[in-house]
């Protein structure tokens, strides 16, 4: 069943509303340095502060923290010190990495603070459907983990990956891809 998608610019959030933040939004919110630009940062920034001021609720899955501090170190290590340490858990033990350890565990406190994690035991979730997708090819897994989630806590998800194009959520994007494909 493919998803219904809300478009960024026009959406009114409301009190109460749980909108669950994808990893991407979060590094278009807290960025690492060498984070090239994108276009996007802007427009859910604003959406984000319109998000806070109406009162609704963004949530946080653990996955998405996850995803989030490994790709922040993972962006530094790919944009300065890649020559350096050929290798990235050689660049993750450097004392180079201290001073951005140090920004992402601020963000990462920041984001924790902003959210209600939510609480769905793992047992719970479909991992047998989410295997099976992710088997059957363009579907990556954790993303479907997130769709479940979505599904079972009736959570919008707020993205601007076009991968979230099926499996029966409502989710609010700037992304063209995804509000052509997702009426």
């Amino acid at each position: 069943m493919r998803n219904k998608a809300f478009d960024l610019s026009s959406y009114s959030f409301s009190v109460g509303e749980q909108i669950l933040v994808d990893t991407n939004i979060w590094l278009y919110l807290f960025p690492p340095p060498g984070n090239p630009p994108h276009r996007f940062p802007n427009q859910y920034s604003q959406a984000f502060l319109k998000l806070v001021k109406a009162k609704a609720q963004p949530i946080l899955d653990p996955m998405v923290l996850s995803e989030y501090l490994n790709r922040y170190a993972r962006i530094e290590w790919e944009g300065q010190d890649k020559t350096r340490f050929p290798n990235f858990k050689s660049f993750r033990n450097s004392p180079y990495f201290q001073p951005i350890a140090s920004s992402i565990g601020t963000f990462a406190k920041k984001i924790i603070g902003f959210c209600i994690i939510h609480s769905i035991p793992a047992n719970q979730l479909d991992l047998a459907q989410a295997l099976t997708d992710f088997l059957q090819g363009g579907v990556d897994f954790n993303d479907a983990i997130l769709v479940d989630v979505c599904r079972k806590k009736n959570f919008k998800l707020m993205t601007n990956d076009g991968d979230f194009q099926y499996g029966g959520i409502e989710v609010i994007t700037s992304n063209p891809r995804l509000l052509q494909a997702c009426p």
